[in-house]
């Protein structure tokens, strides 16, 4: 069996930090210093890499506008009862999730209250303890890329080999603070000079507060630096697909999602390109996709079977929690072709356990599901998000014959049938954002993109208590909590942080539903 070596990120920065050179030593029998470019790549998939515990950005899929409180359904679970000495179904109301402890305990997200973001998304309050946070999560695995960086130029190996190490380094902590910022600081189109959060570039150990920096200097002097470098030393090496490794495609196709963010339509464009140039394709799930692959708990329709996955990783982007990990707004609902749209097949996962209130089960033409809560990576690149990037940017730079022709293209590989529309202006771009919401939804891109697009107002529907009174809650159009506060226990270990506005809002009331 191989031997499994352990790399630390700690024993990395504290050599570092005391100026030493040693670091080709073993300094246990299980804990190592990398040495290698091989030992430097194993310690950016350990400690850099999103895994599959983290960082959980899971907690942004209660605040769009594709979530909603399970309220109308029926769930019908099935075991052996001893009583009856045979297999019995149990059925639970509507309502039941009402006043369940999950559904209560997350409902500050879900209600866009101002204390968020001090409790840990899922259980309790959080008690003074940074590391419970999902800030944490991300400035521990950027350390990891950061210790990588420092080093990986002074390791043993080929030229091509620390190029690639260091382009994948480069590409991941792009990756994080891209989703960091875009947690705690405001939208780059909207006003890039707020405060961002904190740039931390080298793996050096310091006590010393680091102040916000702006949303500016994170886009420009980071995320747009870092992944160019990226795609330039990566670009010259052999494409290597199906690793759990970032490569050259979804480096451009990220590149090209920051541009689109930044409103470089003709940049997101070019990335795209660079792309596609890979020979990267999207999968006609018209004639490709068979329902009988659909079957099972464990079913994965974005994983590497999917030819148009390009790079998978970190933990599920979408809630497990019974309250919510279902049920879909129903605006969203009212998008979808449920008959002919073959996504609703391909992301429909285990409701046969759920019916509508009054009905009998029919397939459930209510509910889309993708993995949550697994131990499998669930977020990934691909490409169907690059043709909506050039899409969009195209609709947006005036090129609409472009923009057309792609987002039919694109629906004739989604839905059977499809028959060409023709769209212009408004009704155009609305159709390509619309197309990009179905495509990605659950996947931890909806709250972004209702954040570039104007900051939107959307509503929830909360009940506390089953049978008791609905409640409205709103988040206005550009409301402060469009960007989230900071959890309260960060500053007493960084006195230079400033927390957003939209901590210091009071309690949000919800307005009673008329039945």
């Amino acid at each position: 069996m191989k031997k499994t070596i352990f790399y630390t990120v700690s024993a990395i920065s504290g050599i570092l930090l005391a100026g030493g050179c040693g670091f080709l030593k073993e300094e246990s029998q299980s804990e190592m210093i990398p040495q290698t470019t091989e030992d430097f790549s194993e310690l950016l998939i350990g400690s850099g890499y999103p895994d599959n515990s983290g960082p959980d950005i899971s907690f942004l899929s209660y605040l769009d506008d594709d979530c909603a409180q399970m309220l109308n359904l029926i769930k019908r679970m099935y075991g052996w009862s001893q009583e009856d000495n045979a297999y019995v179904t149990t059925v639970f109301e509507p309502d039941a999730y009402a006043g369940n402890e999950q559904t209560v305990t997350v409902s500050p997200y879900y209600q866009w209250q101002p204390d968020m973001s001090d409790f840990n998304g899922y259980q309790e309050r959080i008690n003074e303890n940074a590391s419970e946070t999902v800030y944490y999560q991300f400035y521990q695995k950027i350390k990891g890329c950061n210790a990588v960086l420092d080093l990986i130029d002074g390791a043993i190996g080929t030229d091509d080999q620390r190029d690639r190490v260091k382009s994948e380094a480069l590409a991941v902590r792009a990756l994080l603070y891209f989703q960091l910022v875009n947690i705690y600081g405001e939208p780059y189109n909207y006003n890039k000079e707020a405060l961002g959060v904190p740039l931390k570039l080298d793996s050096n150990l310091s006590n010393e507060p680091i102040a916000r920096s702006t949303v500016a200097e994170v886009y420009e002097n980071v995320l747009v630096p870092d992944l160019q470098e990226a795609a330039r030393l990566m670009d010259p090496l052999p494409y290597i697909a199906g690793n759990y490794r970032i490569n050259q495609p979804a480096i451009h196709i990220l590149l090209s999602r920051v541009f689109l963010y930044m409103e470089r339509y003709q940049e997101c464009i070019d990335e795209v390109e660079k792309a596609m140039d890979y020979g990267i394709r999207v999968m006609n799930l018209t004639t490709e996709f068979n329902p009988a692959d659909a079957s099972g708990s464990d079913y994965n329709p974005l994983d590497y079977t999917n030819p148009e996955v390009l790079w998978l990783f970190g933990p599920s982007p979408r809630v497990d929690n019974v309250g919510y990990k279902l049920a879909m707004h129903d605006e969203f609902q009212a998008l979808w072709d449920k008959e002919n749209d073959i996504r609703y097949t391909m992301f429909e996962l285990g409701n046969a356990d759920f019916v509508a209130e009054g009905t009998d089960y029919d397939n459930s033409d209510y509910i889309i599901t993708k993995p949550y809560g697994s131990l499998q990576l669930c977020q990934n690149i691909r490409t169907s998000e690059a043709v909506l990037n050039a899409m969009e940017a195209n609709a947006l730079l005036g090129n609409e014959s472009d923009a057309l022709a792609a987002l039919n293209d694109f629906r004739a590989t989604r839905i059977t049938g499809y028959v060409d529309e023709t769209l212009a202006g408004e009704d155009l771009l609305n159709a390509i954002r619309t197309e990009r919401r179905k495509e990605l939804c659950y996947e931890g891109h909806r709250w972004f993109d209702l954040r570039r697009q104007g900051m939107p107002e959307i509503t929830h529907v909360y009940r506390a208590e089953q049978g008791g009174q609905s409640y409205v809650y709103t988040l206005r159009h550009n409301d402060p909590m469009y960007t989230l506060p900071l959890p309260n226990c960060l500053f007493d270990q960084n006195s230079a942080l400033i927390q957003n506005e939209s901590r210091n809002s009071g309690t949000r009331a919800g307005d009673p539903v008329i039945e």
